[in-house]
């Protein structure tokens, strides 16, 4: 599993991942193994919105919070603290997630996945992106361009357009001014609901999912991609439940004298 981007979206979403691989480990599955992948550093006004502490500041993004999350839970996680590359993909990947929240980083990935053969592209792409106070979750399956989930860019072609916007804020209240304080983890917590769905139940019942917390409409609109819940192939193997042969219970009789 590949985690492009440790900011906003991204370092809230990893600590959904790590309960998301407990809850996996406690059903009897291997668990999860995540590779972070960011070059940008921990900067002071990047305490207000993401998941970093003061004296994160400095450091790389991605090497930060998968030390954390190695330490909290004795996991094996990687960090890349450095840009995605073809190279990564010349093992199996099973699940694709980009947080880059900016229509050139994406582009630079999906440009990766076009140049790629199709054995080689991840099974599936969940994108998470927002804007100051709207959001979207998008399940695809680059493997499948022909009847396949769609992904981000085949729903809306126009999310590759534009230039990154990653300058830093000059004040903590620029930094809430910008962006609503609770876009980010509301956008983190529905891509963990995928990912959960994907994992524990082998289905995904909104494969977009957007948000709006904009004026009185703070609810979140799934839409469907099939009338019925959507089967997916199951990212984790879990084993098979042990069936017990069922005992019969001795009936109990009142003995009279």
């Amino acid at each position: 599993m590949l985690l492009i981007g440790t900011g906003g979206n991204g370092s809230l979403l990893l600590t959904h991942l790590l309960r998301i691989d407990q809850g996996v480990r406690a059903l009897g599955g291997a668990g999860l193994h995540v590779q972070a992948f960011d070059p940008d550093t921990v900067s002071q006004t990047n305490l207000i919105r993401q998941n970093f502490a003061p004296s994160d500041v400095g450091r790389n993004k991605a090497v930060v919070l998968v030390e954390r999350c190695n330490l909290y839970a004795g996991l094996r996680w990687d960090a890349q603290p450095r840009r995605l590359t073809k190279a990564d993909f010349q093992h199996e990947v099973q699940l694709l997630i980009t947080c880059v929240d900016s229509g050139q980083s994406r582009r630079e990935v999906h440009d990766l996945l076009a140049a790629l053969p199709h054995h080689q592209r991840p099974h599936y792409w969940l994108d998470c992106g927002n804007e100051a106070r709207t959001g979207q979750v998008i399940l695809g399956q680059p493997r499948q361009p022909q009847g396949g989930l769609p992904t981000i860019i085949d729903l809306d072609p126009t999310a590759m357009q534009g230039q990154d916007d990653d300058r830093p804020s000059c004040s903590a209240i620029e930094a809430l001014t910008r962006q609503h304080p609770f876009i980010n983890p509301e956008v983190a917590l529905r891509a963990a609901q995928i990912i959960g769905e994907m994992l524990y139940h082998g289905v995904v019942t909104a494969p977009a999912i957007f948000v709006n917390l904009e004026g009185n409409v703070r609810t979140v609109a799934q839409e469907l991609g099939t009338p019925r819940p959507r089967k997916v192939e199951a990212l984790i193997p879990f084993p098979k439940p042990v069936q017990r042969p069922r005992t019969r219970r001795a009936s109990r009789t009142a003995a009279t004298n």
